[in-house]
């Protein structure tokens, strides 16, 4: 029986690695990239200590409420009648009422006359448990007189029982009672002479012993006795864990009591897994002591966890490493993660030299798991015939599932490191490399997150390599909760995160590739299955392609694909396709807005997107025409147009998808985005064309409020304190000699409307 409050005597931390931090989401384990799986060695009960940027990792491997361990002792008890679900059900959940056992076959065999000495142990364990229950909401304290009051039924029913393995079940129970009560000496009494003499294997010694080391006031003993209960109880890992001390000096004289290699190994693994950093001459030291030790094979696991955060995180979702991460951009970080690139490059290479050497000497027990771990990082460090030979080796000597699922997702991630071409042998072998990761996903740990980690890695392949269409389709396979730059981290949003994917880097050219491609009939297979996520978005994904020609100037094709959009989409006012056009095309984008993009009041006029291309291409073609007074107003509109379509406009809308000054968010340098560089060109030429003075004032004054920005924009690239906006005050010394009878009234809005008006004139 696992008794889950025997440490509520001792005192628990709970506390997050010391990471570096910007106060933003996400961070952490949130981002943290793995493609290799944290529970390929026999390890269920010790996933509390693998890797995770914080003291301990969140997830289970099982969905059991119980330890593996003792669950396991139970099923081979019942000599395998009962799955390990329904014992844990049974055993686990007992006391809670609100459990349906109708369908449970052990409860029900229990209910009808069987295993009957089993049933009445399980209700006197359940019944300690309860006593030792603490609550803190409701103030309930350990029940100290109950326990000392039912001692002697533990006691009694002991001596009572025929059956061993019970025996030793109750005289485990009578060292937890004399633990929490305070009988030190009845806790050596039965650990020593009751529970270690029995003739039982089984978990319940190492938890004895958890309990008697606990009562020892030498230190070293303890620990020593704490490393034994580590190397063969994992469900009591974390407490010892937390027990022990980091500094390999502070454990001399728990070594000198080892009296064997294999003990000193496991008092060195343990001082290995709180090692943060890089662990490997620890790996190789225990190893050289016992190269048998499945901790051995855990902290192996575990080194390569902590790489991959290192090297692959940042790489794969942009938000730097899980260990040095906490806002979206640290930028004063940056010199650290190019000077540690290198240096993690090489202890990575150190470390497949450690791990090969090891895995030579013949003496490790699981070699699967070491040459599927070999397969892998030389997959990290792009040696493709290295990882060849690794797998082929790895095949041989795999003899689980976990392994074999590890091996099949390595393969996959091999196969398309190294593929130059989207052809259909390489589409098949794709698919059939992604079927087989599939089959194994029951044994693989947190399968739909890592699943989805691997599409967010072909993803990423094909982004590097510039072909942004395959990019968006494997990006629109991210879900499992995985949150990288593009990603949402939701299942409803990966068409979505395609779109973002495109939106900020894609030019028109390779939005014509993903239509062209969207639009074959002779898709492969694979390519009807990974159009189908985009399906939903079509219409968006559609818009997106118009405004890449929008943003390049290329009207008439924008506006050709614009055409090819119901019109009721441009009118929708709800979130239906993740926007609503309604909502945001709300603003005249030719007013000529002197207050910045929240001008106020709703305007008169609004366009949808083809609408306002239309009459941009009339105004243009109005501007090539005669010359008439006209032009300086048509020159006007046209400066207003794409001024509000910039940062500081009213309608950015129709060109972009959200407002934002951060520069990182467009890399194809929308520089028109941000210093209005093409509505200056129609502000000169509404100057040009003046007929009057007072309208040319006015045409130069909306030309200063571009040059203002560009100003602006390029001061917030430099140091606060070494900012100059001085250029802003000359631009306006112009403006009062160049138009001196009119600069004065339009440094603000008051004369706006007759200056606005002043082309009607002369």
């Amino acid at each position: 029986m696992n008794m889950k409050n025997w440490m509520l005597s001792l005192v628990l931390l709970s506390s997050t690695f010391p990471a570096i931090s910007c106060s933003w989401w996400p961070s952490g384990d949130e981002i943290r990239f793995s493609l290799f799986s944290s529970s390929l060695a026999d390890g269920d009960d010790i996933s509390p200590l693998y890797y995770s940027v914080h003291f301990f990792n969140d997830y289970k491997v099982d969905e059991y409420t119980g330890p593996a361990e003792n669950l396991q002792e139970w099923y081979n008890y019942f000599g395998g009648a009962y799955d390990i679900a329904t014992i844990d059900q049974f055993i686990y959940r007992g006391r809670d009422k609100n459990q349906d056992f109708s369908n449970n076959k052990l409860f029900l065999d229990m209910r009808g006359g069987k295993y009957l000495d089993v049933a009445k142990y399980l209700v006197f364990a359940h019944t300690v448990e309860g006593m030792l229950e603490v609550d803190y909401w409701s103030d309930k304290e350990m029940d100290l007189e109950g326990l000392r009051n039912i001692l002697p039924q533990a006691e009694s029913e002991m001596q009572k029982a025929t059956d061993p393995y019970l025996k030793l079940r109750y005289a485990y129970q009578i060292v937890v009672i004399s633990y929490y009560t305070g009988d030190y000496a009845a806790v050596a009494n039965y650990h020593k002479n009751h529970v270690m003499k029995s003739n039982q294997e089984s978990v319940l010694k190492y938890w004895s012993m958890l309990y008697y080391a606990n009562t020892l006031s030498d230190s070293d003993e303890r620990l020593y006795l704490l490393s034994k209960v580590f190397d063969n109880s994992k469900s009591k890992a974390r407490f010892i864990y937390q027990a022990y001390p980091s500094d390999p000096a502070a454990v001399k004289g728990v070594l000198k009591k080892c009296a064997s290699n294999e003990e000193k190994g496991a008092v060195l693994s343990i001082v290995a897994f709180k090692n943060p950093g890089r662990a490997i001459d620890q790996i190789k030291e225990i190893a050289d002591l016992n190269a048998n030790s499945e901790l051995l094979d855990i902290l192996l696991i575990r080194e390569i966890n902590k790489m991959e955060d290192w090297y692959f995180t940042d790489y794969y979702t942009g938000f730097g490493s899980g260990i040095y991460s906490g806002c979206w951009e640290c930028d004063a970080f940056e010199f650290v993660r190019d000077k540690n690139f290198q240096s993690d490059k090489e202890y990575l290479q150190k470390v497949i030299d450690v791990t090969e050497q090891i895995a030579e000497k013949g003496g490790v027990k699981n070699r699967g798991l070491w040459f599927t771990s070999l397969a892998y990082m030389n997959y990290m460090l792009n040696k493709g015939d290295r990882t060849d030979l690794f797998l082929r080796l790895a095949d041989k000597h795999a003899d689980t599932d976990e392994i074999r699922g590890q091996i099949a997702i390595t393969r996959l991630l091999h196969l398309v490191k190294f593929s130059d071409k989207w052809d259909e042998k390489f589409q098949k072998e794709l698919t059939m490399a992604i079927n087989k990761v599939d089959r194994y996903g029951d044994h693989i740990y947190r399968f739909d997150h890592l699943r989805s980690q691997i599409m967010l890695a072909v993803s990423r392949k094909f982004m590097y390599e510039e072909n942004l269409v395959l990019a968006a389709l494997f990006e629109a396979q991210v879900k499992g909760g995985v949150i990288e730059t593009y990603g949402w981290g939701s299942e409803e949003s990966s068409g979505y995160q395609a779109f973002d994917l495109l939106n900020e880097n894609a030019t028109s050219a390779d939005l014509d590739k993903l239509f062209e491609l969207w639009n074959k009939k002779d898709k492969t297979p694979l390519e009807e299955e990974l159009f189908k996520e985009l399906e939903p978005y079509k219409w968006r994904l559609t818009d997106l392609w118009g405004t890449a020609y929008f943003r390049e100037d290329d009207l008439g094709k924008a506006l050709k694909i614009y055409e090819t959009i119901p019109d009721s989409v441009w009118r929708v006012e709800d979130w239906r396709f993740h926007y609503y056009y309604a909502g945001e095309l709300d603003n005249d984008p030719f007013e000529s807005n002197m207050f910045g993009r929240s001008y106020g009041e709703a305007a008169e006029e609004t366009y949808t997107k083809p609408e306002f291309i239309k009459e941009i291409i009339r105004l243009k073609t109005e501007l090539d025409g005669p010359m008439v007074k006209e032009k300086a107003y048509y020159a006007l509109l046209l400066g207003n147009a794409y001024y509000n379509m910039s940062y500081n406009g009213n309608s950015y809308y129709y060109t972009e998808y959200s407002w934002s000054s951060y520069e990182g968010e467009y890399p194809r340098k929308r520089d028109y985005y941000f210093n209005s560089s093409r509505a200056l060109a129609y502000y000169e030429m509404a100057e040009t064309y003046a007929p009057n003075d007072a309208y040319a004032a006015f045409a130069y004054r909306m030309q200063l409020k571009c040059k203002r920005d560009a100003i602006n924009y390029e001061q917030e690239k430099v140091d606060y304190d070494k900012r100059n906006y001085s250029q802003i005050e000359k631009e306006w010394q112009i403006f009062a000699e160049k138009y001196p009878k009119h600069a004065g009234k339009l440094t603000n809005c008051d004369h706006f409307a007759y200056y606005s008006n002043a082309w009607r004139e002369g």
